[in-house]
């Protein structure tokens, strides 16, 4: 059975771990793409251009949105965060599956336009839990933190748009958790594609009976 690339839309409240567990995923699944978004934010200690995020001026980001090179784009704790076009067709022309990290925001404006994409919230095990990871990460104010957690159950109470929930308790397991949703929903028949001629024929209702 082959089929076509399948988009994934991974979303998840900050501190979650998401990060941690999409660099695990690019062990497990190398052949899974993943969209590198642009942003107008300062990187942040081991952040490399063209691995984390392509990082651009914020007059660069507002000319790309008026050329239409965004496929979504949102403001995010006063900074921008945007998808091209390019970095995600490239990958879906070869047939390859491609994740893309995404706030709620710019999940919404994907589901309002219909994209065709399999959409997986990540929840934290507990809002205490959430607070704990955000405060070991050392690098924000009590008061940013406290912003962090207010944006975060907001983003969770639009969890229902999703089409998969998982909550991150154990890095490894969600990880395991993901994969078989990206291997299930390659069984899905709208994604099939058949294999052989014949097959085709047969799906078709073409074959001589």
């Amino acid at each position: 059975m082959q089929s076509n690339g399948i988009i994934f839309i991974l979303s998840a409240p900050s501190g979650t771990g998401k990060s941690t567990v999409c660099k695990l995923l690019k062990q497990k699944l190398p052949d899974l793409k993943f969209s590198i978004s642009h942003t107008t934010r300062e990187p942040r200690d081991g952040e490399a251009e063209g691995t984390a995020y392509h990082f651009i001026s914020q007059k660069e980001f507002e000319e790309k949105i008026k050329r239409g090179e965004f496929l979504e784009w949102a403001k995010v704790f006063e900074k921008h965060y945007g998808t091209a076009f390019e970095s995600v067709n490239r990958h879906l022309n070869n047939g390859k599956d491609v994740l893309i990290e995404l706030d709620v925001q710019g999940a919404q404006s994907l589901r309002d336009i219909n994209y065709k994409a399999v959409f997986i919230f990540m929840m934290p095990p507990s809002l205490e839990e959430l607070k704990t990871r955000l405060n070991k990460r050392g690098t924000e104010s009590t008061s940013k933190i406290q912003d962090r957690l207010e944006t975060s159950k907001k983003e969770m109470q639009q969890s229902p748009l999703y089409d998969y929930i998982l909550t991150n308790s154990d890095t490894e397991e969600t990880t395991n958790n993901l994969i078989s949703i990206i291997t299930a929903e390659h069984s899905r028949k709208e994604w099939y594609k058949p294999s052989s001629p014949d097959l085709k024929n047969l799906m078709n209702h073409k074959v001589n009976s």
